[in-house]
């Protein structure tokens, strides 16, 4: 059997290692991801058990190839917040209602766990460099009836085709004449200076609606929001996130701001499945590839080679005729207000 992936990071990469692990001639064409030189996060502090326990899985295929850095994480919520999918999912957590470095409201509370900072371009050059890739960007034509992926000037064929181009899945998808459940998005986040704990932890104020990241020494990534596909941050954006930093830590200043395109799904999740006979994709990642990534990708795996996987939520076919017209920036699966309020 031969598979075709189309992409270049998480998703991608994966999906051929599993692939060639059961046997699978697996040829990878994408450009290489401009993954940050540090590391991204693995959270398990998720609203939804299901989400947990794909992070959890992709953390033990993490530690296959790397050994993940632990890191405190609190997330700031009000108390009426139910924490049943943590419990469900075996997260260890610990409930702090006052502490003297963070302002909360006498209705609020922290959620103290455990994240993982994954340094995912290291693994992804690692399996790319022993998986066959294509260096270059793909388009999809058919031809006398078959899927053909070019690079290059190249034809490649195989018995099956997958998209995991993250952004690109859909653009790629339209070549063919064929309309995919995701929808893009610009996301947004700034480096920033603060008070040195915030440098140390993992932070989520599903309250006051922003998050921050570890970056090095001294300097930490704050971020939130949603834009047009390719639409800039906000001219005061990094302020405006700072101010809300400000509010529970007592300062911080934004350095620069940046952004990038995401892609999400109707679900607000990930989806994975076959759109088409012999086209698959795995994609709506929204931002969380690092945390669901991997163990998606041996679930799309093993329903390219043997045609079974888990029923589950995750499945692309359950939104394939989902109406197109929603907005990528209303849908939210990670929030835990938005989410316990549905």
């Amino acid at each position: 059997m031969r598979v075709v992936v189309v992409g270049g990071g998480i998703a991608a990469v994966f999906t051929a290692h599993y692939l060639t692990l059961m046997g699978v001639e697996a040829v990878v064409i994408g450009d290489r991801p401009k993954y940050p030189l540090t590391t991204l996060v693995l959270t398990q502090s998720m609203p939804h058990v299901d989400d947990v326990l794909l992070a959890k899985e992709s953390l033990k295929v993490y530690r296959q190839f790397t050994n993940p850095r632990a890191i405190t994480s609190i997330d700031i919520m009000p108390r009426w917040v139910s924490l049943d999918s943590l419990k469900l999912a075996g997260v260890r957590y610990r409930i702090i209602e006052d502490a003297e470095w963070v302002r909360l409201n006498s209705d609020e509370f922290i959620v103290e766990t455990t994240d993982y900072l994954i340094p995912v371009r290291r693994v992804v050059n690692y399996l790319r460099g022993r998986l066959r890739v294509i260096d270059a960007r793909a388009r999809l034509k058919v031809v006398n009836g078959s899927l053909v992926v070019i690079a290059n000037g190249v034809r490649y064929t195989g018995d099956a085709v997958v998209l995991a181009a993250g952004p690109g899945n859909s653009d790629l998808a339209s070549q063919v004449g064929l309309k995919l459940p995701l929808r893009r998005y610009q996301c947004y986040a700034s480096l920033m200076t603060g008070p040195g704990r915030i440098m140390k932890l993992s932070i989520g104020d599903d309250v006051l609606g922003w998050y921050s990241r570890p970056f090095i020494p001294g300097l930490f990534i704050a971020g939130d929001g949603c834009g047009k596909p390719g639409e800039r941050a906000p001219l005061d954006y990094g302020w405006r996130i700072a101010r809300l930093v400000s509010r529970r830590f007592g300062w911080a200043i934004p350095i620069l701001t940046r952004s990038g395109t995401c892609e999400v799904s109707p679900s607000g999740g990930p989806v994975y499945g076959e759109v088409k006979d012999g086209l698959y994709v795995l994609g709506g990642l929204d931002g969380y590839g690092s945390m669901v990534g991997p163990a998606l990708a041996r679930r799309l795996a093993e329903l390219v080679v043997t045609g079974k996987a888990p029923v589950d939520d995750y499945r692309v076919e359950k939104y394939l005729e989902f109406n197109s017209n929603w907005d990528p920036c209303t849908v939210e699966r990670h929030n835990w207000l938005t989410v316990v309020k549905q």
